[in-house]
């Protein structure tokens, strides 16, 4: 009797496990590398909390819905995850980027709106002459980020699903699309050869920061370009032939 009740506290025991699926994946800092001492959270109940000092994590999760957060110093990430088996392994990689912050500021740089001076009999010629100068210039500039890169909620979404996608999922794209690395080339000619990676990220706004910086390491691996470390951002010098 005593063996049978074992028995059965044993499978009674296990069986949380086996209706469980395992959640894990990595952590990436702004520079690809695998970032170190990372909070990650998800709602569970009761909730569960890991400390991820080399990058990495793992979550058995039974089906439902969850949210995922991972937090540094510097970045929150939050991630919708939805386990749909109780079995199996689900890979999610996180990557701890700031937000779309930055790219609505530069946006934004693009739809100001000149203020028009409301007496005309007190302005000079040649202020309507630097005004209509002004407004063409950035008439120019929105024109020419709409044609780039569509409405503003077009422009956000394709961030938004460049911010989503895995480390691997950029290698492969850049291996299929190599006009990147002749853009970003391109723009550091244009800059007399030298430009810091923060200016490129603005010239190549499409993209996610993820992707330029692994379009800067793989014109670096070529010998390409020369990356100088400068205070907080990078340097990047195009060496000659």
């Amino acid at each position: 009797m005593k063996c049978k009740l074992s028995v059965l506290l044993f499978l009674l025991l296990i069986l949380p496990l086996a209706s469980a699926a395992t959640l894990k994946g990595s952590v990436y800092d702004d520079n690809l590398d695998l970032a170190q001492d990372v909070l990650i959270e998800i709602n569970t109940v009761p909730q569960q909390k890991f400390l991820a000092k080399t990058g990495s994590y793992s979550f058995d999760l039974p089906v439902g819905k969850y949210t995922l957060t991972a937090k540094n110093d510097r970045y929150v990430v939050t991630e919708e995850v939805e386990v749909l088996s109780a079995s199996g392994e689900y890979i999610l990689d996180l990557f701890l980027l700031p937000d779309f912050a930055e790219e609505d500021e530069l946006w934004q740089e693009t739809q100001q709106e000149l203020p028009l001076e409301t007496e005309e009999k007190t302005t000079p010629l040649w202020a309507k002459i630097v005004a209509g100068i002004i407004f063409a210039a950035l008439l120019g500039r929105i024109i020419y980020a709409r044609k780039k890169y569509g409405s503003l909620w077009t422009f956000r979404k394709k961030i938004k699903a460049e911010s989503q996608k895995t480390l691997e999922q950029h290698k492969e794209e850049l291996a299929q699309e190599p006009g990147y690395l002749d853009q970003a080339l391109e723009i550091i000619k244009k800059h007399d050869g030298r430009i810091n990676q923060k200016e490129l990220r603005k010239e190549m706004m499409y993209l996610s920061e993820a992707k330029v910086s692994l379009i800067v390491t793989e014109l670096e691996h070529k010998g390409k370009v020369e990356k100088i470390k400068k205070g907080r951002g990078n340097v990047l010098i195009l060496k000659s032939r």
